[in-house]
Formats: C-alpha cells, sequence, structure tokens
C-alpha cells in the first residue's frame, strides 16, 4: 500500500457473522472477521464450493435491498438461488423420469417425512467510536411440506448480540414477531424488509444505491464502461421525471375531477329539467284541484257552478228591474205627449183642407188619391210580372209582350191542369223505376269491385261466398286458409287452350268448390266445423286427402285433363292430376256431340256435355272459378267493372232527366194556377204607368194655381210634422211594451231564481276570473242596460233555449274545456317529466328498483339535486379549473427549469467525485483523473411543444383569467403535451441495473455520455470511455478510482493524503442546491478496494436505539458539521445527494454556520465503553481527547484546515 493511502473504516464494523441452516452451512456456524485497526479486512479463500459465496449471499440476503440477485459466482449466472433453496439447502438437481428435481439437504428426515426448518442470518456490528453494538437479523422458518410461498420471515435488530440458537426451542412453533420480542427482550421488530433495512441503513450510513454499487462490486457484476458505472451506481433518477409524472398525474387527477365535476352539473342541468317539467305539472294538477269543485261532470261540480251562475244573474236582475220599472212610466209619458201632439196637427190639417177644397171643390185632393193608387198598381204589376218571369220562361218561353198572346198563353194552361195529375203519376213511376234500375246498376258495379279487390289480393277466382266459408272454417279450426284451397285454385286451362275454359268449368263443376284438407288434420276436424252456426255460410264440401300417398299423374291426350296446367308447389297436386284424368270426371274434347257414343264423357267447346244417356246444356249462372289469376283475366275482370261503371252512369243520367222532367211538370203546374186568375192588366206594367202619368199631369195643371199651392205645402209640412209625432208615438208605445215586457219578465225570473246566492270567496281568483270571463262573452255587445231583460228572457226567440240555460251551458263547455285542456297538458308533462326522470334513472343512479321514473318518487330527485348543487356549483368549477390550470402552468415551468437543473445535478455530482480525484496519482506516469460528461440537446419538438404551452398559458395568466370558456381551452390545450410527456415515462424501464430509464428527453442520463481524461504534466491528455482495453494494472487502477470515488461519494464521504487528525474541523458552506459535505477528516483515501470489506460511513449516524448527532471516526475524533443556513436536510432514509442533519445551537459568523454536534453521552445510557465523556456546552465549543477547549469563532480554532 502507497504512503499516505490507508482504507477508510467506518465506526461500525462487522464483528460477527452467524447462520443457522444456511445453504451448505448446516446448523450454527460463526464467522468473525479481522477487526484489526491497522488491517480492518479479512479475505475469503477457499476451494470451489467451499462456501464463500454463500457466506457473502448472506449479507446480501440481510443488508441489501429486496430482490438484489445473489453473486453471480453462487449463481454460474443463473437465478434459482433465494432465500427458500439456502434455507432448504439445495445443493444440485437430478434427472428423473418426472424432469429435473431439485436436491435438498434439509425440510425432511431419513424416510421421506416432512420436517419444519428455521434459519438465522445474524450480523453483529460494533461501533469503533463509542462500543456501542448492532446486531441485525433475518429468521427464516418453513413449515413442513410447504413451498417457497410459504416461507416466513421475520426481522430484527438489537444493540446486544443476538444469539439466534436461543430460537431453536422453537422449532416446532411458527416464528412470530411477539415470539423475537419475547425471546430477545427490548429488541426491535420490523413489519417487513424495506422497514428494517431503512433502520438499519440509517443507523451506518448505507443507502440502497450504495448498497447495489458494493453488491456489483462484490458480485463481479460490475460494468466496465463509465456511462454503466455512472447510470447504474452513481445517479440517481433526476427531478424531471417526478415533475413529470406528478404533472401527469395532477392532470390525470384534474381531468377525472373535471370529468366527473361536468358530469354533476350535467345531472343538474337534467335535474333542474326535471324540477322545471315537475314545476308545470304540479302547477296543472293544482289548477285542476281548483277547477275541481266546479266540475260539470260531476253532480257537486254542476250544483256549485248552478249556484254561482244564477247568483250572478240575479245580481244584475235585481239591480236592473228598477231601471225597467223607470223606463216603463217614461215610455208612457212620452205616448201621452206624443197623443196630445197629434191631436193638434188633426186639427190643423182639417183646416187647411176645408180651405183648399174651397178653391178647387175637392178635386185635387181626389186626384191625388188616384194617382196614388195608379203608383201602386203599377208597382203591383211589375212586381207580379217579375214573379212569373222566370217561371214562365221555364215553362212556356219568354212572357207574352200583349193582352191577346197573354189571353192564349192563360187558355193552354188552363187546360193542362186537366191532364196534370195523371201526367205527374207517370212520371213519378218512372223515376221510380230508374231509382230502382240505379240501385241495381250500384250494387252490380259495387259487388265487382269488391270482388275485383279481393281476387287481385287473394290471387283468386273463387267467388266471394266460397271465400267466406273457407274463412269460417279456417277460424273454426284454427287452420290458415292456405291449407284449405278449393281445387278451382289448384288448375287452370293451358294458355294454348284458353277456348275451352267454359269446356273446363263445366266438366269439373262436380269438384271445383271442393275444399281438400290435409288428412292429418281429419282428427276433430267435424267437430270444430260444426260450431259453425250454419246459417252464416253457403253449403259446402270438404274432402280429407292423403297428402304423403303416390297418385297417377298420367293425363289423357285428346281429354279436358290434358289440356290442364296446375299448381305444382301444391301439396295437392298428385291427388288432383289422378282426379282430374280419372274416368268419372275426365271427358273427350270433341267438336261435336256424338249422340251414339255412351261409353264416354263428351264435352263441347261452348260447354255442352253428355255421360253416358245424360246430357247438359246452358252455363247460365255458371260461376266460372277454375284457373289462375293471370293478366288476361285480371283485365276481363277490369272490363267487366268498367261496363257496369258505365251502366250505373247511364242509369244516373236518366235519372237526372226523369227528375228535371217531373221538376218541370210541377213548375208547369203552379204556373197555370198563378195565371188562371191573373188578367192582362194585373201584368200591363206600361198601361199603368201611362195612367198615372195622366193623372199627374192634371194635378200639375190645378197646382199651378198660386194660392192653391201654398196651401198645398202648408198641408205637406202639417202632414210631416204629423207622420214624426206618429213615429215618435210608435217608438214609444213600443218601448213601453218592451218596459213592461222587461219589467214582467225580470220579475217573474227573480219570483223563481232571486234566492239565489254565491260567496265567491269559495273559489280561487283563477277559478272566478274564468267564470267571469265566461259570463261576460255570454252577452256579446248587449248594452248593459239590456243585460237584465236578455238574461229574464226578453229577446229569445221562440224555439231556443232560455238565456240563463244558455250562459249556464255556455260556461258548463268552457270550464269542461279548460278542465280538458288542464288533463291533456297534465297527461303530456306528466309523461314529458317521467320520460325525463326515466333517462336520469338509466344513466346516472345507482338505487336500483327502488325508485322509479314516476312523479309520486319526484322527492328523489329533488334530494338528488339538493346534494348535487351543494357538491357543485358552476362558479366553484370555473375555479377549480383556473386554479388547475395555474398549477399545470407552475408544472409546467418547474419541469422546463429542471431540465437544466438535472444536467447541472450531474456535473456537480462529477465536480464532487473529482475533488475527491484530485491531487491523487493515476497511472505509472502519475498522471491525475478526472471524470466528464457530455449531454445530447432534447429533441426541438418536445422542447417547442413545451415552450407552446407554456406561451399559452402565460397569455392565458395576463389575459383571460377570469374567462370560464377560455380557461377551459387552457386546459384542454395542455392535452397534446400532456401526452407527450405520458409517452416519455412510458419508455421507463428499470433496465441494465438503471432505475426509471429510458425517456430521453426527461432524463439527462439517456441522453449522457461519460468518459475520463488522464491529465499529463509532459505528455498529452488522455480520454478513455471505457475501463476495458487495457492492462489488468491498468483496469485494477481505473476500477478502483473510479468505483472507490463513487461509493466513497454515495456513502457522502472525501478523498485526501493527509493522515486523519484527532481534532475537530471547520468547512464552509457549498452553494448548491443540495448539501454535500466537503471533507471528512477522520477518512483517508482508498482508491484500491479489497475485495468484500469495505466500511465506509456517513455523518449524523444513531446506535439502534439513539440517533447520534456527531461524527467519529476509528480513532475516536469528533468533528463538526457545517450546512448552509436555512438547509433543510431530509429526514428518513435520504437520497445520496441530501444528507440529513438535525441542527443543534448554531450561530452565524462570517456566513458560516456553526453546528455543534450532541455528545453521544447526553443520548446514549447503555453503552459503556464510550471513549470520551466531554460534552460542548457552547457555540464554537472545540473538544478533542488530548485538548479540550473553546474555540470563540472559526478563525480561533488551531484545528481549523488550511
Amino acid at each position: 500500500m502507497e504512503d499516505g493511502m490507508k482504507i477508510v473504516s467506518d465506526r461500525w464494523m462487522l464483528q460477527s457473522r452467524q447462520i443457522v441452516n444456511w445453504g451448505s452451512y448446516g446448523g450454527y456456524h460463526v464467522f468473525r472477521p479481522s477487526m484489526d485497526d491497522a488491517m480492518p479486512v479479512t479475505l475469503l479463500a477457499g476451494a470451489s464450493e467451499s462456501g464463500k459465496s454463500t457466506l457473502v449471499d448472506a449479507q446480501i440476503s440481510l443488508l441489501y435491498p429486496s430482490g438484489t440477485p445473489y453473486n453471480k459466482a453462487s449463481n454460474s449466472g443463473r437465478s434459482e438461488r433465494n432465500d427458500y433453496t439456502y434455507l432448504r439447502g439445495m445443493i444440485g438437481i437430478s434427472d428423473g423420469e418426472n424432469g429435473e428435481t431439485p436436491i435438498f439437504l434439509r425440510g425432511r428426515d431419513a424416510d421421506g417425512t416432512p420436517q419444519n426448518i428455521w434459519g438465522a442470518i445474524v450480523d453483529t456490528y460494533a461501533n469503533r467510536s463509542d462500543g456501542g453494538l448492532l446486531s441485525c437479523a433475518k429468521f427464516l422458518y418453513l413449515t413442513a411440506g410447504d413451498g417457497p410461498d410459504g416461507l416466513r420471515r421475520q426481522y430484527v435488530t438489537w444493540n446486544q448480540t443476538i444469539d439466534p440458537r436461543l430460537m431453536d426451542r422453537h422449532r416446532d412453533t411458527s416464528f412470530t414477531r411477539g415470539l423475537m420480542e419475547q425471546t430477545y427482550p427490548g429488541c426491535t421488530t420490523h413489519v417487513n424488509a424495506q422497514a428494517f433495512h431503512a433502520s438499519i441503513w440509517q443507523d451506518m450510513g448505507l443507502s440502497a444505491e450504495a448498497c447495489r454499487l458494493l453488491h456489483k462490486i462484490q458480485s463481479a457484476d460490475a460494468p466496465s464502461k463509465l456511462d454503466d458505472i455512472f447510470k447504474q451506481g452513481v445517479l440517481d433518477v433526476p427531478e424531471s421525471i417526478r415533475l413529470a409524472r406528478e404533472t401527469v398525474d395532477d392532470y390525470n387527477r384534474f381531468s377525472e375531477n373535471f370529468h366527473s365535476m361536468e358530469d354533476k352539473m350535467e345531472r343538474v342541468a337534467i335535474l333542474q329539467d326535471i324540477q322545471a317539467r315537475y314545476g308545470e305539472y304540479a302547477k296543472q294538477a293544482s289548477e285542476r284541484r281548483e277547477y275541481t269543485p266546479i266540475d260539470p261532470d260531476r253532480e257537486q261540480g254542476e250544483t256549485t257552478l248552478a249556484a254561482w251562475t244564477w247568483s250572478r244573474m240575479a245580481s244584475e236582475v235585481r239591480a236592473g228591474l228598477p231601471s225597467a220599472q223607470r223606463k216603463a212610466k217614461e215610455s208612457q209619458d212620452a205616448i201621452d205627449r206624443s197623443q196630445q201632439r197629434i191631436d193638434e196637427l188633426d186639427t190643423q190639417i182639417e183646416a187647411v183642407k176645408e180651405r183648399m177644397n174651397g178653391i178647387d171643390g175637392g178635386s185635387l185632393q181626389q186626384l191625388g188619391k188616384d194617382f196614388e193608387r195608379a203608383r201602386q198598381d203599377a208597382d203591383e204589376a211589375r212586381r207580379q210580372r217579375h214573379a212569373i218571369a222566370e217561371r214562365f220562361e221555364r215553362v212556356e218561353g219568354r212572357l207574352p209582350a200583349d193582352e191577346q198572346t197573354w189571353n192564349a198563353k192563360r187558355a193552354a194552361l188552363a187546360l193542362s191542369l186537366d191532364t196534370y195529375d195523371k201526367r205527374l203519376e207517370d212520371a213519378r213511376s218512372e223515376y221510380q223505376r230508374m231509382v230502382v234500375e240505379r240501385h241495381a246498376r250500384q250494387g252490380e258495379r259495387d259487388l265487382l269491385r269488391q270482388d275485383y279487390r279481393r281476387k287481385i289480393e287473394h290471387r283468386t277466382r273463387i267467388s266471394d261466398d266460397m271465400d267466406h266459408a273457407r274463412t269460417l272454417i279456417a277460424r273454426a279450426t284454427g287452420l290458415d286458409e292456405t291449407e284449405l284451397p278449393y281445387v278451382a285454385e289448384l288448375m287452370d286451362v293451358d294458355e294454348g287452350d284458353e277456348q275451352w275454359r267454359l269446356a273446363m268449368d263445366v266438366t269439373y263443376a262436380p269438384i271445383t268448390q271442393t275444399i281438400l284438407v290435409d288428412k292429418r288434420h281429419e282428427q276433430g276436424f267435424a267437430a270444430k266445423v260444426s260450431a259453425i252456426d250454419p246459417t252464416r255460410m253457403t253449403r259446402r264440401a270438404w274432402r280429407f286427402v292423403d297428402t304423403d300417398a303416390q297418385y297417377d299423374s298420367a293425363c289423357n291426350e285428346g281429354w279436358m285433363s290434358s289440356k290442364l296446367r296446375y299448381k305444382e308447389d301444391s301439396p295437392f297436386v298428385g291427388w288432383l292430376k289422378e282426379q282430374t284424368a280419372s274416368q268419372r270426371f275426365d271427358a273427350r274434347c270433341v267438336e261435336a256431340i256424338d249422340d251414339m257414343d255412351r261409353a264416354e264423357r263428351q264435352v263441347q267447346v261452348d260447354g255442352q256435355i253428355k255421360s253416358g244417356d245424360r246430357g247438359f246444356h246452358g252455363v247460365k249462372g255458371l260461376r266460372q272459378v277454375i284457373g289462375f289469376v293471370n293478366e288476361r283475366y285480371l283485365a276481363e275482370l277490369e272490363r267487366q267493372l268498367d261496363g257496369a261503371e258505365r251502366a250505373l252512369e247511364d242509369a244516373d243520367r236518366r235519372g237526372r232527366q226523369m227528375a228535371n222532367a217531373m221538376t218541370l211538370l210541377q213548375d208547369e203546374h203552379e204556373l197555370a194556377l198563378t195565371v188562371a186568375d191573373l188578367p192582362w192588366g194585373k201584368i200591363d206594367v206600361d198601361g199603368l204607368e201611362t195612367k198615372a202619368e195622366r193623372i199627374r199631369l192634371q194635378i200639375e195643371r190645378i197646382e199651378s194655381d198660386p194660392e192653391l199651392a201654398q196651401l198645398q205645402d202648408e198641408l205637406k209640412q202639417l202632414l210631416r210634422q204629423k207622420d214624426d209625432e206618429g213615429k215618435n208615438r210608435y217608438r214609444a208605445e213600443a218601448e213601453l211594451e218592451n218596459a213592461q215586457h222587461a219589467v214582467h219578465a225580470e220579475q217573474a225570473w227573480l219570483d223563481m231564481h232571486g234566492d239565489s246566492d254565491f260567496d265567491d270567496a269559495a273559489l280561487s281568483d283563477m277559478v272566478s276570473n274564468l267564470l267571469a270571463d265566461t259570463y261576460e262573452t255570454c252577452f256579446d255587445t248587449s248594452r248593459p242596460q239590456e243585460r237584465p231583460q236578455r238574461i229574464a228572457g226578453g229577446f229569445d226567440r221562440e224555439g231556443t233555449a232560455p238565456f240563463d240555460v244558455r250562459v249556464l251551458r255556455r260556461i258548463g263547455n268552457t270550464v269542461r274545456a279548460r278542465l280538458q285542456q288542464i288533463d291533456e297538458r297534465a297527461v303530456q308533462l306528466r309523461a314529458d317529466t317521467e320520460r325525463a326522470m326515466g333517462d336520469y334513472l338509466k344513466h346516472h343512479s345507482t338505487e336500483g328498483d327502488t325508485v322509479m321514473a314516476s312523479v309520486e318518487d319526484y322527492p328523489y330527485f329533488l334530494d338528488e339535486l339538493k346534494n348535487l348543487n351543494m357538491l357543485v356549483t358552476r362558479a366553484a368549477t370555473d375555479e377549480e379549473y383556473a386554479n388547475s390550470v395555474e398549477k399545470l402552468y407552475m408544472s409546467f415551468q418547474q419541469l422546463n427549469r429542471a431540465f437544466n437543473t438535472d444536467e447541472e445535478n450531474v456535473r456537480e455530482q462529477l465536480d464532487r467525485i473529482n475533488g475527491m480525484l484530485k491531487g491523487q496519482q493515476f497511472g505509472p506516469r502519475g498522471g491525475r483523473l478526472s471524470l466528464h460528461v457530455d449531454f445530447h440537446p432534447i429533441d426541438r419538438q418536445f422542447k417547442s411543444s413545451l415552450g407552446r404551452i407554456m406561451s399559452k398559458l402565460d397569455d392565458w395568466t395576463r389575459n383571460a383569467r377570469s374567462n370560464p370558456m377560455e380557461t377551459r381551452k387552457a386546459f384542454a390545450g395542455c392535452e397534446t403535451f400532456i401526452g407527450r410527456l405520458q409517452a416519455e415515462l412510458g419508455q421507463i424501464r428499470d433496465t441494465n441495473g438503471i432505475k426509471e430509464y429510458g425517456a430521453r428527453n426527461l432524463d439527462p442520463r439517456v441522453r449522457s455520455s461519460f468518459y475520463a481524461i488522464v491529465h499529463h504534466n509532459d505528455l498529452p491528455d488522455e480520454r478513455i470511455s471505457s475501463t476495458g482495453g487495457k492492462s489488468g494494472g491498468a483496469l485494477q487502477e481505473l476500477t478502483s478510482f473510479v468505483y472507490g470515488a463513487a461509493l466513497i461519494y454515495l456513502l457522502g464521504g472525501d478523498l485526501t493524503s493527509k493522515p486523519p487528525t484527532p481534532h475537530c474541523s471547520w468547512t464552509k458552506p457549498h452553494q448548491s442546491r443540495r448539501t454535500l459535505h466537503e471533507t471528512r477528516p477522520d477518512r483517508a483515501a482508498a482508491p484500491r478496494l479489497p475485495d468484500h470489506r469495505i466500511r465506509a460511513g456517513k455523518q449524523n449516524r444513531r446506535n439502534p436505539q439513539h440517533r447520534r448527532q456527531s461524527v467519529r471516526g476509528i480513532q475516536g475524533s469528533r468533528n463538526r458539521q457545517l450546512v448552509p443556513a436555512g438547509a433543510r436536510p431530509r429526514a428518513g432514509n435520504a437520497s445520496r445527494n441530501t444528507r440529513r442533519h438535525r441542527r443543534a445551537d448554531a450561530t452565524r459568523d462570517g456566513g458560516i454556520i456553526w453546528q455543534r454536534p450532541e455528545t453521544p453521552q447526553a443520548k446514549r445510557t447503555s453503552a459503556g465503553n464510550s471513549t470520551n465523556t466531554s460534552t460542548p456546552t457552547s457555540p464554537g465549543t472545540c473538544t478533542t481527547p488530548t485538548n479540550p477547549g473553546h474555540c470563540a469563532k472559526p478563525s480561533d480554532c488551531p484545528n481549523k484546515p488550511n
């Protein structure tokens, strides 16, 4: 070993390793390594299969993280070794008929009976600083017959030596934590390996990363490339991966929450819609209840409605009766006044007339009467002439223009009166005959049309009564009509022999109308048919046919059977062919009947048929029902139908003509009666007008006398005044009559209904308003003063219902219509509401069948709405969106910064390792070794994607933070980059010994390339990227340097060429985000690490029961710790870059923080071999074994570093 280079020995050193039933070590064994201060190194040497790797694997099983593979040397590259195989002592594998079978040393007795097995690994460590002990034990227990899954483990730590042999007394009982605590009083048991390791690592200054790296060194599995050395053993998972995971998790959580919130808001919207719909429905139901008291279809409602109506009308009549009485008196007074005035005018008129008679002798007055009469006669003649002119023209032509022609027409019409009755009777008889004929024609047309439609629909030629009878039979028997065909429907004449159709119908008439029934339906058929009322159907024959039998289907050439075609898909076709060709039904087709041939049945084209000594002729009334429905047949039916239509139209035309003739005959009769007593002078308008004109001229000559003209004017004036006064009297008399009628009617009405009284408060305002509005519409435009009289029936026309009854009826109809409207609306609203409820229950309810989509279960939906309203509001959702977007923005910013800081942290770690290597000679030329790293850039698209989303979120923060829609867009816009992060995280794997590796854009380890540079004073620098390719010595030296520096770094140590000094040392705080200790004066550098036994420690250790605040080396020196002000070291199992610190009394001086560690004696009561009993009591205290004292500040300390 070179001068000044020593192996660092931690204060914790392995004192002993005890193993029970571990691999080839059966029973109890103890291993005690060297604890010599000068050479604390133990070399394990031995032949193959001597147990070296087994002993090392015990350390891996006990101290290293779960899942750490065992020593490659022990596994030979395989992985069959584990706690189970070590406990059972697996020594090999035998090949047998059942395949490979492991061979175990333990677990069965000599005769193969399974046995309980237990084992243990116990390490005991001594603290060379204070003499404390730490025992770490792992106990294994396997019940007889159990496999690997049945292996039970117990983990124990104790500040005394654990003797595993004490557990042998309990070998027949499963080991439990309680049993451990009972056997080793005061020990600590741990629930699992993770808790166990966390405890001992913290006590011994270890970490999972350091253990893994140490394991690689020990297991001969250490990588040779610098990249792999640092990525597998030194570098931690970067911060950016954690941030990316947190960001993705946040986004997914936010998205899920928002989806839930949006779902709740959607449910709220649906429930609000249900609430609104139910509100409308409830309103209608409430209205319905309010209208129920006046429902006219209920006895009580009808009574209430009548009471309200009579009461309302009675109040009007009572109020109007005095007015009618006053009107009667006023009218009577007006009559009296008018009569008095008329009497006065009559006196004056008589006086004027006497004076006029004295002038013209009274002729003017007579001429005036004659003139008036002549004018009236002319007007009457004009009316008469006009009345008979139109009728005369219809009967006799134009009205005669002279008296002679008129008299001749009158005479002719008078003669027609004698024959009128006879002619009218004949006309009526003929018209009646035509009506009967038209009815017959219409019946024929209707039957043909119905038959045509039926035959088209059923595709059959059979008659309606045949079809009807089959329908009845089918219903009675339960068979389909297609299963009951007529013989006529199953055959037809060949298209080339159409002329023989009539002969075919005659020939096969005996069987044409027979219904064929499959013999399988024979049982019970007749009984079912008997259930049909025989009067409902024409007599029909049916025949059962065995459709499974074989029939002779040959036809007879020249006979009718040879001219037939059949419905080949019918199950009856075989039987039918045999029957139609049989001697009974078939007939020879001949041009003329041979009377001498009695042996054969013969038929002619015209249908005449002869069989034996009998013959038949005539086809009238024969129903031609045989055949299929084809275009020719349909055309024939259409022709028949057209003919029937034309016959009906002709009958209609002749009927109309006869009706016109009867009308003309009646007009002639009425005209004859009219003109019989009508002389020419009665219609001679011209003659009468000439007479009136002549009289008018005579009056004008007389009136030309001035005095007479004056009297005439005076008379006209008086007559006009009298006429006006007469009109006044007439109006007054009419008003009196009406008033008296109104008084009598109203009084009589009150006598009948005057007691009606109704309290409007019994009805709601809505109902009262409807009744009042309807009541008002009953009076139309009636004047208010007329309403009482209308109510009393004063204006009713004869034959109509009384007005008050009509009012009651109209009000009832209005209420009925309103109730119907409400009911229809309520039904619709209920259906809409329950449909919405159903949709909600289908998509959102978890109540199963306990809640129905019914308005009766509305409280459930209302409770749902109330509960949801308490959970979510639109405003709260908007704020959550905004907060989430802000959180994502912050996460993106942190992630963006982490891309730089992660790379800086890697360089920083290299700087610290290089600081440890500084001053250490490397290689035969005494060069200096330094480690470096290059990083490939992050993908441009990934970086620009992050930049874009950050820009958008920055714009949102500045301009749209309060806009809910823009906030939602901003959140949705994050999805693209989140997808990129998820893709990156999806590439992460624990691979090649590297944890969480593979995310290129997130992980600087993926983008990094490590290399070393050997600096020489007189030669060019040498760049090395791998420990391979060199000589064995160079390889060992480079490996020792790199691994030694990396391991010491992971354990928080340092390298120095100075010997250990038993004095305190001062260090300045490092200006880094993560705190590392600059110096460890109690450590010596060790670039070469011996196999299996290296102990390096951290500051801030604790024994199994008490945390230590001071750091001590094996020489007993004490070290003060300095950390940056305000630093918050992590608690628990810290990462390799952050050390745990418990700050004691601290003071600040010139930017340096003093931390006074608490002495072991202040915390420990159980250790009796402490090397120092002094206790610092004030800031800056410096205490050593040889020179205790106090330092007021760092500059006063004689032991501070140079």
